[in-house]
């Protein structure tokens, strides 16, 4: 194998190491998830240490033309949805100012979170949902473990 093969391999295997996959379950959006990861994360079920900040990336094609995008936030604590700002609601510029978004686009919605120390160490289920002018484009349920 040449050299450059070899280093061609180890470049991939880098890239493809650094982005784990998160368990997640749809909860009722017309767009086909592609992918849920995160480059902050070294488990499937994401343990958040408090002070840290933590990366989402989710993969998305929509179904039909999105316009507008709307970036919401639930921590859902013994079924109860409760509502967490996010720092940029505005699901097109976290998708990179590409709206509208056409049906079929790859697109990538990103957000970074701080896990605040003030936040009790906890198991929760993180419901991102990404709304657009005519129906819920994203639900997502990723668990998250936050750690001390």
């Amino acid at each position: 194998m040449s050299s450059t093969h070899t280093y061609l391999l180890l470049l991939l295997s880098v890239y493809a190491c650094s982005a784990v996959d998160l368990t997640h379950k749809d909860c009722g959006g017309t767009a086909d998830v592609v992918r849920v990861f995160s480059d902050d994360c070294a488990d499937p079920v994401c343990k958040a240490k408090k002070g840290n900040s933590y990366q989402i990336q989710i993969e998305f094609k929509p179904k039909e033309t999105v316009k507008t995008l709307k970036a919401l936030l639930y921590g859902v604590i013994s079924g109860v949805p409760i509502p967490f700002p996010l720092p940029q609601s505005d699901g097109c510029v976290s998708c990179g100012n590409v709206c509208p978004i056409s049906p079929g686009t790859d697109t990538t919605y990103s957000q970074a979170l701080d896990v605040k120390s003030a936040y009790p160490a906890m198991k929760i289920v993180s419901r991102w949902v990404l709304q657009s002018q005519d129906s819920k484009v994203i639900c997502i349920e990723i668990p998250v473990v936050i750690i001390n």
